[in-house]
């Protein structure tokens, strides 16, 4: 049995749920079609929330409804070759055309020249189809890089506001993702009150959804012959709904099926759990890569007395680092990196907080109680015979495997929190 490599990012192999997000999404392509103009859709998220997933759905639906579809970089906001070079590459453009409008293509939709033209505006305003255009950028928060030099902002910012107030007498969107410092970025390039309902704050799935996710893992992809029902439950326990998670739990999940041919017995679910608790600390311990110890201690103590999925001010947080003898400066400087490393991000409210509670929990008791120390190595590869790998199976190995009552995971909130849609 062949099992696929599962990706920590990217387009998701199972989707589920987002049904609001993808509704309100579609309600804005039927509006602006019929406006002829554009707007900016922006989806932001802390790392492994699934934007990247979203960005691949939500582009999905725009194409069968004739909307174009065209991946574009930072730089094509602000160069014009670059922007075209991008079109011309990602759907068909009628070469007479572009070349009555002074764009010459080569093969490969390759830009030669785009004589006349010194904005990528003007690319768009001739290039974009009647029928509507989606520019697709990931990553938007690296638009806080093009603050200099001068001419590439101001180029950039021609673009977006070209884009987000309709003059390209065409339907163009900019559909985006990012972490929560991407409206900030966007913002300083001059964009500025983006429709509400096309600003997405995306936390975790609903549990329906996210049991639905590990379902599909477990059966189509690891070839469970048997009922799930447990190993799901089990999952969903440590996932939270936070898709990160579920690839975290997933992988050890594929290999263990694939040894076992399918087999889903206790004794495999342990080793499941016990595997993916390693690769979620990892995951954790990866966000803090580049903050030394004594920075990530002074953070969880700002951080100590919020509430799970509770929120603080940038004032409170900025004085309790203060407080651990950081400077102005070096307080800054660390918050700044939290919110560009996922560790925090912003709420609509303009508050603060940790976006994934069982991170928060991490970082307390990685730092602050002490209950943990090292991050555990990852599980060693699986020997190549099955047989060498099974765990021992009970004699009584029909009973379901117990949950530890000393699990220190928050429970969920039967959907609550901040992390959901909202």
């Amino acid at each position: 049995m062949d099992f696929d490599f599962t990706e920590d990012r990217g387009p998701a192999k199972y989707f589920h749920g987002r049904k609001q997000i993808i509704d309100t999404f579609n309600s804005t392509l039927r509006f602006y079609r019929a406006n002829k103009r554009g707007t900016i859709f922006l989806i932001q998220g802390a790392p492994g929330a699934g934007k990247t997933a979203l960005l691949d759905v939500l582009s999905n639906q725009a194409k069968p409804k004739g909307w174009a579809v065209a991946d574009i970089s930072v730089e094509d906001l602000y160069t014009p070759a670059s922007m075209a070079q991008s079109l011309g590459k990602s759907y068909t453009i009628d070469s007479e055309y572009a070349l009555k409008e002074g764009i010459k293509f080569i093969e490969g939709g390759i830009v030669e020249s785009v004589a006349g033209h010194a904005n990528p505006r003007e690319i768009l305003k001739h290039l974009s189809p009647e029928t509507g255009l989606i520019l697709l950028l990931d990553e938007a928060q690296h638009l806080n890089n093009l603050l200099d030099p001068q001419d590439v902002k101001t180029s950039a910012t021609t673009t977006l506001n070209a884009i987000h107030n309709g003059k390209l007498g065409k339907p163009v969107m900019l559909l985006t993702a990012g972490l929560s410092t991407s409206e900030t970025a966007l913002s300083s390039l001059g964009v500025s009150r983006i429709d509400g309902e096309c600003t997405v704050q995306l936390g975790r799935l609903d549990k329906e959804s996210e049991c639905a996710v590990i379902r599909d893992w477990l059966t189509q992809s690891g070839g469970g012959a048997e009922d799930t029902t447990i190993w799901v439950e089990a999952i969903a326990e440590k996932t939270h709904g936070w898709p990160q998670h579920i690839i975290s739990y997933v992988k050890p999940a594929l290999k263990y099926l694939k040894s076992s041919h399918g087999k889903m017995t206790d004794r495999g679910l342990e080793f499941v759990i016990e595997s993916g608790n390693e690769f979620r600390l990892q995951y954790y311990d990866g966000r803090a890569h580049d903050i030394d110890k004594e920075h990530r201690v002074a953070l969880a103590r700002a951080v100590m007395d919020v509430p799970i999925d509770g929120t603080t001010t940038r004032t409170a947080i900025i004085h309790s680092l203060k407080q651990s003898d950081l400077t102005q400066e070096e307080a800054d400087a660390l918050f700044k990196r939290a919110l560009e490393q996922g560790i925090l991000d912003k709420r609509k409210s303009g508050k603060y907080g940790i976006p994934i509670p069982s991170l928060h929990r991490w970082l307390i008791d990685e730092y602050i109680r002490n209950k943990s120390h090292d991050i555990p190595p990852a599980p060693k590869q699986l020997p190549a015979k099955p047989e060498q790998f099974l765990l021992p199976t009970k004699k009584d190995d029909e009973s379901k495997v117990k949950k530890n009552k000393g699990d220190d995971e928050d429970k969920r909130k039967g959907g609550g929190g901040f992390s959901m849609e909202r």
